[in-house]
This record gives C-alpha cells, sequence and structure tokens, in this order.
C-alpha cells in the first residue's frame, strides 16, 4: 500500500520535469502548491528558492482575489496578525498569519498595511511609546505567502506618515517595485491647487522628488486608500480622484460618479475603490437607500459607467438572517430610517468584481461585523468575523497570492547614499519637508 501511494510523488514519466515543473505548477492555486511541498520532498526541492519558478507562478497562477488586512488578533489582545478575507480559504491565504517574518518586535509595536499590489505588501511597524530615544518607525516591503520582508531605506525620512502612498509591482513588466507618495505642494483658501509625487524605485534605490506636477482644486481630506489598476494609481479624495500613470509620469483628477451627476454625500454615505479581475477601477456607493457600483470607463473624459444597483428593502428581503444582529429592524416600522440612524455600514473591498465585502457597526459601539454581497444572486452572507474595534476603521486591502520573490533594492553609487538632496532630486531639499 505504501507504495502504491507514494509511486506517482516520485515522478510521472510520461510527462517531463519541466513541464510539470514550469508549465503545470504555476498555475495550480497557492495552497495547492505549497501543499505540494509538504507530499514530496522532490517537489519542495523545485519549488523552494526557485526563482524562475516563482516568477511564472506570480503571473500564471489563477489570481484568486482575496481582501487582508492586519488588526489585532482579539479584542484582549495587543498582538497585531494578518488576516484574509476570501470566498474560497481553501486556496487562498498565507502561510501563518503572525508578523514574525518581519523580524522586529511584534508586542510591542503598532502595525498597518498602507498599500499592497500583486502580492507585496507595504507594511508600517511603529513602536508604542513615542519618546526622544523612541526610533523612527520601519517600513517594510513583504511578501506574506513566501514569508519574505525587507525594510526600505529612507523610508522614515521621505515619507510622511500621516498620508497614504501607492505600491507598484508588476511582475509581467520587470522584476521592481515602485513606491508614489502624492503631496500637497501648494494650499490656498482650504483647496489643494498642486500636487508632486516622491517616489522610490528599487531597481535604483533612490528617493526622488517627480517632475510631474498637476495643478487642479482638491478638498484636504484624509486619503486612506490608493490603489494600483492597469498600470495607474488612484488616491481616493473623497469628491475626487487624483491619478498618476506611473510609465508615462502622467496626472491629472477626476470627479466622483456621485459629483458629476451633481449630488452631495451626507455623513452615513460611505465608498470605496477597487480593483475588478479585468484591472478596472470600481468605485462602491453605501448611502441610505442601498448598494451602488460603477466602473471607470476612461480616464480623459470622466467617464464612469454604472455597473450595479440594489436597494435596502431587497437586500433585507433577500439576506434578512445576515443581518440579525441588527435586532431585526426590518419587522419594526420605519426599520430603515432606524437602520441609517444607528449603524455604520461602508465597503471594506472587492473581490473578483462579484463579492463586495461591508462592514457593519453600531455607531462607535462595535467593531465591524463582515458581511459578504454577492452581485449577481444579490444576497448577504455574515462570514462570521470582525474587523478592527469600535474607534478605529481598518482598512481592508486588495490580495492576490504570489510566490514572487522580493526584488532586490538596489544600493545607490551616491556619496550620500539613497538621495542626494538636490533641488528637484529629492524631497529632502524641500523646505519644510525635511525630518
Amino acid at each position: 500500500m505504501a507504495s502504491r501511494i507514494s509511486r506517482p510523488m516520485i515522478s510521472n514519466k510520461d510527462i517531463p520535469e519541466e513541464v510539470i515543473c514550469y508549465d503545470i505548477f504555476p498555475r495550480l492555486p497557492f495552497k495547492l502548491v505549497v501543499s505540494l511541498k509538504a507530499v514530496s520532498r522532490r517537489y519542495r526541492a523545485q519549488l523552494t528558492d526557485n526563482i524562475r519558478f516563482a516568477t511564472l507562478q506570480a503571473t500564471l497562477c489563477p489570481s484568486c482575489p482575496a481582501l487582508i488586512h492586519i488588526g489585532r488578533s482579539g479584542r484582549e489582545s495587543s498582538r497585531y496578525s494578518l488576516d484574509v478575507l476570501s470566498s474560497t480559504p481553501s486556496i487562498v491565504g498565507v502561510p501563518s498569519s503572525g508578523l514574525d517574518f518581519l523580524g522586529c518586535p511584534i508586542d510591542n509595536a503598532h502595525f498597518h498595511i498602507l498599500a499592497s499590489s500583486n502580492g507585496l505588501l507595504y507594511i508600517r511597524y511603529t513602536p508604542y511609546h513615542i519618546g526622544p530615544l523612541t526610533p523612527p518607525p520601519i517600513i517594510f516591503i513583504a511578501n506574506p505567502a513566501t514569508q519574505q520582508a525587507q525594510p526600505i531605506p529612507g523610508a522614515p525620512q521621505h515619507l510622511d506618515q500621516n498620508r497614504a502612498l501607492g505600491l507598484v509591482f508588476d511582475p509581467l513588466v520587470k522584476q521592481k517595485f515602485m513606491v508614489v507618495q502624492e503631496l500637497p505642494f501648494t494650499i490656498t483658501n482650504d483647496m489643494i491647487t498642486e500636487f508632486r509625487f516622491v517616489t522610490f524605485s528599487s531597481d535604483t534605490g533612490r528617493w526622488v522628488m517627480s517632475d510631474t506636477l498637476i495643478t487642479t482644486n482638491i478638498k484636504p481630506v484624509r486619503c486612506d486608500k490608493v490603489v494600483y489598476a492597469s498600470g495607474v494609481l488612484y488616491w481616493d479624495y473623497g469628491e475626487d480622484l487624483l491619478w498618476f500613470d506611473v510609465s508615462r509620469s502622467v496626472t491629472g483628477s477626476i470627479k466622483m460618479p456621485w459629483k458629476l451627476q451633481e449630488s452631495n454625500f451626507e455623513g452615513w454615505e460611505h465608498h470605496s475603490i477597487d480593483v475588478s479581475n479585468n484591472g478596472m477601477l470600481m468605485c462602491t456607493t453605501i448611502n441610505k437607500d442601498g448598494l451602488t457600483m460603477y466602473q471607470l470607463m476612461t480616464i480623459g473624459d470622466h467617464c464612469w459607467e454604472l455597473k450595479h444597483k440594489n436597494g435596502w428593502k431587497n437586500i433585507m428581503e433577500t439576506s434578512g438572517d445576515a443581518f440579525q444582529f441588527c435586532h431585526s429592524m426590518k419587522l419594526r416600522n420605519g426599520w430603515q430610517k432606524i437602520f441609517c440612524e444607528r449603524w455604520f455600514v461602508r465597503p471594506l473591498g472587492l473581490e473578483n468584481g462579484r463579492l463586495v465585502y461591508l462592514g457593519v457597526r453600531l455607531k462607535w459601539k462595535t467593531p465591524d461585523r463582515v458581511l459578504r454581497y454577492d452581485m449577481d444572486s444579490g444576497k448577504v452572507d455574515n462570514i462570521g468575523k470582525e474587523l478592527g474595534n469600535a474607534f478605529d476603521w481598518y482598512c481592508a486591502f486588495g490580495y492576490r497570492n504570489s510566490m514572487a520573490a522580493l526584488p532586490p533594492i538596489e544600493v545607490p553609487k551616491l556619496q550620500d547614499g539613497f538621495c542626494d538632496g538636490k533641488s528637484g532630486g529629492c524631497i529632502c531639499a524641500i523646505e519644510g519637508n525635511t525630518e
């Protein structure tokens, strides 16, 4: 019996090893590939530290998209961990939810995901206690699937820690990653009228102030999320969408769909920008009437297309059980008004262009309950998870498993290391932004 079980694991005489390793395995879901390492020593040797295989897997593996976030392990716990939200947890996930692979103390610090792109994450480590002897935050580029991480040189000195940033990683194009942060350059009459961009590229190892500049009028609201779709980074500025084409170094801004319709968001309404499985930018909005999703068709003429719309009445009638923790408000007179007054509902993110994850919380009293809405069926499922706490808004990012190795960070051949501080060459040269 033992020999019968082990024989297929040794080799298949009809299929060359080259085909198995480089044509078949890269197309399998991530968790299945990882399990092969445990079953066969031969496969483990072929799949470990194999740069060619890792590159192929990063480009050929089914995307199996999911969402990922960092949060505390429990309500009473101070330890942070990774959590993956997926409709297919059997094939999508990370080997360990712990953050030990970052190689820093994990019991006395805050951790936040700042950006995500094709399997790589940008993670910030900040010590709990701030003082004159406290070391600066550490910014890591990390791949939780392979449990690899490395700090980004110069990141604390060159990034505004209170601003979101974009991460660009496309294994199909080149083995490098790029970090981009927008910098409000001129503020006039409480409006941001000019933006520039701070960039870091792993193949140069240098921080540079881009020559690209945009003149616009955008309200200076907090931007918590930046997404990367088909070569373009998008910053969510509430009523406006700031974009930056990385390869062409071209930038611009677009009004959000409800602003083009000349309507204004009320306090209860929330929205999220995400990327669909075809690489298109999507915007999900939630208000007192229901859920609506738009797709950005073109940048130039500000063209948004309505993709989906459903009202709360229909959603509750289809999936009332998922909202039972809201005390069966659908059975009361005026339940919809009460629902909007007592509960926050916000879109957390999008999985494969069809599943919308929702965070539902009693205002300032409970963490988010995570629900999953299927646009095809109109049904909502309570997946049994909580996100954040009563006073924090945790951000979830699009994620896909990738076994790609972290691109090496080039050591700059400059006397001053990762920046030269000259005018136009680095953020350090700009008065008021030197740390």
